[in-house]
């Protein structure tokens, strides 16, 4: 397995490539990538992220990169209606299994109402690259594979990128290594490990 700085250089320069942004070559297909990396390089990869995203905006001004972390986004939903509290007491009570049950009731997951769909589709502009990322942090509240039906459904010309702490082969999603989920995925292995 090759280093991830390596493969992050990688994937920085792939972005930069004219016709990236366009979604070329992929034919008919929506432009979803999955950038897979072993969870032990977690604090490397988070590191890096805003790095590139600085940096390809600064060196092109034909798209902006817009990052979503999808625990960011759960955490204010709770926030903003202060239910921090009132989730650590339900968690303390009725363990964390129900817990995550209630919190993915509250966010509307994989509904027509789906919060985290809405918040990225309200918040994304028109000329960006997404990055999507702390799908690791927000396990098991969310599923990857939610997140990508969902967005196939609504994003048509905007490249996204997921970055998976774990394994994406054959069309799976392998989380951690560990939790192997069958859904089939239209995004494509964005750069090899």
């Amino acid at each position: 397995m090759r280093q991830i700085t390596k493969r992050l250089d990688e994937l920085r320069e792939k972005i930069e490539v004219p016709g990236f942004f366009d979604n070329k070559g992929l034919g008919n297909e929506v432009g979803f990538y999955i950038f897979d990396y072993d969870p032990t390089d977690e604090l490397v990869v988070r590191e890096a992220i805003p790095q590139m995203k600085d940096y390809l905006e600064r060196t092109q001004s034909r798209y902006k990169i817009q990052l979503f972390d999808m625990y960011d986004i759960i955490l204010s939903f709770f926030e903003k209606r202060g239910y921090m509290e009132k989730n650590f007491q339900m968690e303390e009570k009725k363990g964390s299994l129900d817990w995550y049950e209630k919190m993915q009731k509250a966010l509307k997951i994989a509904t027509n109402n789906d919060y985290i769909i809405s918040y990225i589709c309200e918040h994304l502009e028109e000329d960006a690259v997404i990055f999507i990322t702390g799908i690791g942090k927000a396990y098991p509240i969310i599923r990857s594979h939610v997140i990508l039906n969902n967005l196939q459904a609504v994003i048509e010309n905007n490249p996204l990128i997921l970055f998976f702490p774990g394994e994406y082969d054959d069309g799976k999603l392998k989380l951690f290594g560990k939790f192997e989920d069958d859904h089939y995925y239209r995004a494509f292995k964005i750069i090899e490990k």
